[in-house]
């Protein structure tokens, strides 16, 4: 038996918290960014506790999983191919035949079957997080696509 619930939600406040902290970039704040389409929050099915969230969003003019990330605590637990799935699932379900993504961790993308695409030919999806300190230095992004 699973021991958490996934759901849609458009609290994008407590999201963007779990974002931020992730070292994602996300600004935090009240409203969800207009090129989200969903956004998910995966939750311990006994505390309610926020665990891992993800959305779907149109960036550069295609279908992209925007943002996904699992509490620090909770991570090797499989949690993010989950919410991977849950935003597959959504765009299947809307006729995409691919997603891409800026992946700040490509080498766990590349281990859930993502392929590297070349940075320049690919569509403009990379957001970044100019006031970041790891931009440039740790911080490799690479855009990358998954086929549905």
């Amino acid at each position: 038996m699973e021991k958490y619930i996934i759901r849609e939600t458009d609290d994008f406040l407590t999201l963007s918290t779990l974002f931020s902290e992730s070292g994602m970039g996300v600004k935090i704040e009240d409203r969800a960014p207009e090129r989200i389409i969903k956004m998910w929050r995966m939750d311990d099915k006994e505390t309610g506790e926020l665990m891992a969230a993800s959305t779907l969003e149109i960036r550069g003019g295609v279908y992209s999983l925007g943002d996904i990330a699992v509490r620090k605590d909770l991570f090797n637990n499989g949690y993010g191919k989950v919410m991977q799935q849950v935003v597959f699932s959504e765009a299947r379900a809307l006729g995409v035949k691919e997603i891409w993504a800026c992946a700040k961790e490509p080498d766990y993308y590349r281990r859930c079957g993502w392929k590297t695409m070349d940075w320049d030919s690919s569509p403009k999806i990379a957001v970044y997080c100019s006031d970041c300190g790891k931009r440039g230095k740790q911080c490799r992004p690479e855009i990358m696509k998954y086929s549905l």
